[in-house]
């Protein structure tokens, strides 16, 4: 099995040296390389496409957010899983629209890092609970958004939210996996998203599920 390929992108070296010890104590995961600014992240990125790109918000040169565009941007196999001592909702809010699928403030033990890398390797949401429960606030959309799902859509959507796949839905519901991944479809139809983490996400901002923490 090959493993999961991190890249580290924080201005501090012992943040960075103390992320990699804990990194590399794990069989399937690796640390390919470490910027201590914006754009060494983004050249190093696009060169070495890892998986994951543990990413502080705010390092010298181009910000946070920016780099989180420009990665994914040039590269949409390179999922991002914010590490940050910051939780101002302009930030939050700015890195989840660009496209990160993670937030994690860094007093976060290391055995749920471990655990947020191979979900965000994975596509999967996963926040900080510090953090989550803002995200849970806005629910204009709720009524409109569950009035146009069905209920096995609704069960499917739950399900996506604790980061389940496919396969493991299909277990749970006692449905087929061709089944899952229709519901699945509509699901990102009717919420106008193009992937599973960004309905996740549109889901909890409108009070119809709860990220699993």
């Amino acid at each position: 099995m090959s493993k999961i390929r991190v890249f580290l992108a924080d201005d501090h070296e012992l943040v960075r040296y103390a992320l990699s010890k804990v990194i590399e104590a794990e069989s399937d995961l690796e640390v390919v390389g470490g910027a201590g600014n914006g754009e060494e992240a983004i050249r190093a990125c696009a060169a070495l496409i890892p998986d994951v790109l543990m990413l502080d918000l705010r390092m010298p040169g181009i910000g946070g957010i920016e780099v989180c565009r420009q990665v994914r941007e040039n590269n949409d196999k390179t999922n991002v899983l914010v590490l940050t001592s910051f939780d101002e909702d302009e930030e939050l809010f700015g890195v989840l629209a660009a496209g990160a699928c993670g937030y994690l403030l860094k007093d976060t033990k290391p055995e749920r890092i471990v655990y947020a890398i191979r979900a965000v390797a994975a596509g999967q949401a996963v926040f900080d609970s510090a953090v989550a429960g803002r995200i849970i606030t806005g629910r204009s959309q709720g009524p409109d958004i569950e009035d146009s799902l069905s209920e096995r859509e609704m069960d499917v959507l739950q399900l996506m939210a604790k980061g389940m796949s496919n396969k493991e839905i299909g277990r749970e519901l006692w449905i087929g996996e061709t089944t899952v991944k229709t519901h699945v479809s509509n699901i990102l139809r009717k919420l106008n998203q193009s992937d599973r983490t960004q309905a996740v996400l549109a889901a909890v901002k409108a009070g119809l599920v709860r990220l699993s923490r």
